[in-house]
């Protein structure tokens, strides 16, 4: 019997999941000295907020830690759903 697999579309979803998630914890690293300087009452403008964003410099921690994240997930979920049946079968014989 073949091992079950994860369709391409699951490992889409799970390889974009992952991305936003990097992503959205780069954005809160990037605006921590902007929010810093807001909350001590320093005036900055939109633009000025902006510019922290730097996930050009970061793109290839962003692109490793995304996919490393993603291959783990799917290697996980993957090995779920092959002890997922032995489990059921092992459920239904005692």
């Amino acid at each position: 019997m073949p091992a079950p697999t994860l369709p391409l579309k699951e490992k889409i979803k799970i390889y974009l999941g992952c991305f936003l998630l990097t992503l959205a914890i780069y954005t809160v690293i990037d605006m921590y000295v902007p929010m810093k300087k807001l909350w001590a009452g320093e005036v900055m403008s939109f633009q000025e907020l902006v510019t922290h964003i730097q996930w050009h410099k970061k793109a290839p921690f962003i692109a490793l830690i995304t996919f490393l994240m993603g291959r783990s997930t799917i290697k996980k979920r993957t090995k779920a759903l092959t002890e997922g049946p032995a489990r059921e079968h092992e459920a239904v014989a005692q």
